[in-house]
Order: structure tokens, then C-alpha cells, then sequence
């Protein structure tokens, strides 16, 4: 059941030059070696998910307005997050992306493939040879 909520337990790029599981650096991580994020599924048929690299450094100010828009530029650089509906279909599941970080994902599905292991989730995009790497997130149910 994909009901609940996930914590980002690992998020790295699947076919990136020279890249092995357990293996670090940039490019194969672009959120580092310690992501965030949460990842919730309602019975509502509704979803919502935040991705970020876990050592971002603080901004300058306790407001984000009151930062420099150096410093916004560089926290979003590794934050995403959209929300919506869902669809679970046992080995994939849909996301259909009714708001989010990224203007050009609003109004489209995004299918990932899925693979659930007791308390654990991997989701990655369907990836055909000669498209850029893909990258794999895998989620430990905490609810």
C-alpha cells in the first residue's frame, strides 16, 4: 500500500559518467551525500513531495524576502517540490502536477517506475539509452 509517509533515504543520478551505487560526487549526487525530503500519499488520492540537499547553508536573514537573490538562486538550485493527484498502478505510479517549483511541470503526469520492498520505495523515471541520467529516489516509509 502506498498510503503514508516517505522520508528521502537516498537520491542519486542512474547512468551518470563513471557512477556505482554507494559511490559519491556531484554529479552522480546532485543533492549531496545526505538528502531531505518527505514524500506523502493521502488515501485522498492526493500527493505532495520536497527533495533538497541536506547541507544547504542558512540564508543571510530569518525572511527569504529580506536575502539577496544570490542566495535564493542558490537555495533553489537544490530544492524541488510539486504536489497533486496520484495514481498507483503496482509497478509504476502517475503524478499528475498541479503546482510545483518548476512552471513547466504544472498540468503534466509524471510517471515514475516504482518498486516497493516492505517499508521501502524506489521511484525513477522510464529511461531510454542515449537520454541524459535519471535520477532514482528511494523513500523509507515513516508512517
Amino acid at each position: 500500500m502506498i498510503v503514508g509517509t516517505w522520508r528521502l533515504a537516498d537520491y542519486f543520478m542512474e547512468g551518470a559518467p563513471g557512477f556505482t551505487e554507494g559511490a559519491s560526487g556531484q554529479a552522480a549526487r546532485p543533492l549531496g551525500d545526505t538528502p531531505l525530503g518527505l514524500l506523502i500519499y493521502g488515501p485522498d488520492g492526493y500527493m505532495s513531495v520536497q527533495y533538497m540537499a541536506g547541507d544547504r547553508p542558512p540564508l543571510s536573514s530569518e525572511n527569504w524576502r529580506w536575502t539577496t537573490d544570490e542566495e535564493k538562486l542558490s537555495a533553489v538550485r537544490t530544492f524541488g517540490a510539486y504536489a497533486g493527484r496520484y495514481e498507483w498502478l503496482g509497478d509504476r505510479i502517475v503524478h499528475q502536477v498541479e503546482a510545483g517549483i518548476y512552471p513547466n511541470w504544472i498540468g503534466t503526469e509524471l510517471v515514475r517506475l516504482a518498486v516497493m520492498e516492505g517499508d521501502r520505495l524506489t521511484l525513477r523515471a522510464d529511461r531510454t539509452d542515449g537520454q541524459p541520467p535519471t535520477p532514482v529516489l528511494l523513500w523509507e516509509r515513516i508512517r
